[in-house]
């Protein structure tokens, strides 16, 4: 049996308030508590695969947007083993529960925010390795894509090249590293067709937020498809099209309440962004935020808006959407 000592799986630390700003010089991140941040970061290069865990008190911040060349960006599959946290790309929130799996591409400016103790594992696989139907289809962020058997068994190879004593670049389980993790892709991504009319459908509710009528049915009238089609098309993340419409039309919310020095009336906030009612806003509101729209907004002049941390369940979202 090998020592640890013998095994190279470099691992970084980052703890309390030096640790944190250690850390911070790395991006813009925030956190709630810097004396009791702790953030750890294992990681390994097994034939051009990067296989990490990530373990990290509450925080948020962003990821910044790279490729590992013109037309090849690197590729990431990101499994929730406990905690959860939530992230941003391309205008839509995603909830990341433990056990649930995403698919996150390094172009993107993704947002996150941890509201617990969390551990990730990340297998970064460069597009270079990827066929083109998969590397175009993963060339921006998917979000929670179902777990397969093909998925499970990449997870449990990466714990175990992971390990500190048994794993390593030279263990019996990094032989099969590669292959499974492009295999891991090949299995998540959604097929193409669906995969176009999803962003379709996004870039349709992008433009037409401010519409009260806007929801699955007339979303299914626009493209001429079924009511069950759209749900199916579009349910990639685990997210119902109601919900995603609600919670665009409260970042949109969000948004004029940190820019207006104004307070704004509710009901014209509620007009522009689409609700229905002025209550419907104002539930949805400190639903997601924890806290009123008033409240929100003197903290938004304070420069101290919060990150959205909250999502009511799917009746509401029928209601509000």
């Amino acid at each position: 049996m090998r020592t640890s000592a013998e095994i190279d799986v470099p691992t970084r630390e980052w703890d309390g308030p030096a640790g944190f700003d250690r850390f911070a010089a790395q991006g813009r991140f925030a956190v709630p508590d810097v004396k009791r941040f702790r953030a750890t970061w294992r990681s390994v290069v097994v034939d051009g695969v990067q296989l990490g865990e990530w373990t990290t008190s509450p925080i948020s911040g962003a990821q910044r947007p790279g490729a590992t060349g013109p037309t090849a960006p690197t590729v990431f599959l990101v499994t929730v083993v406990e905690g959860s946290f939530r992230y941003w790309s391309e205008g839509r929130a995603i909830d990341a529960r433990g056990g649930s799996l995403h698919l996150v591409s390094s172009t993107d400016a993704v947002r996150f925010a941890v509201p617990e103790p969390t551990r990730l594992l990340r297998v970064a696989v460069p597009g270079a390795f990827l066929p083109q139907e998969i590397r175009a289809a993963t060339a921006s962020t998917i979000g929670q894509v179902p777990a397969t058997r093909v998925t499970a068994g990449l997870t449990s190879l990466v714990e175990q090249v992971l390990d500190p004593v048994l794993g390593g670049p030279a263990s019996p389980a990094a032989r099969a590293v590669r292959a499974l993790a492009v295999a891991a892709l090949e299995d998540s991504v959604p097929e193409a067709a669906e995969h176009d009319l999803r962003s379709q459908i996004l870039d349709h509710i992008e433009r037409h937020l401010g519409d009260p009528d806007l929801g699955p049915q007339s979303i299914a009238a626009a493209f001429g498809i079924s009511l069950r089609w759209v749900h199916h098309v579009f349910n990639v993340d685990g997210a119902s099209v109601a919900r995603h419409i609600r919670e665009r039309r409260l970042d949109m919310v969000a948004a004029q309440l940190q820019s207006d020095r104004r307070f704004p009336r509710i009901g014209a906030l509620a007009e522009r962004s689409g609700f229905a009612a002025r209550d419907q806003l104002t539930r949805a509101f400190k639903a997601r935020y924890g806290m009123t729209i008033a409240e929100y907004a003197e903290r938004a002049s304070e420069g101290r808006a919060p990150v959205p941390l909250r999502s009511s369940g799917d009746a509401e979202d029928e209601e509000t959407a």
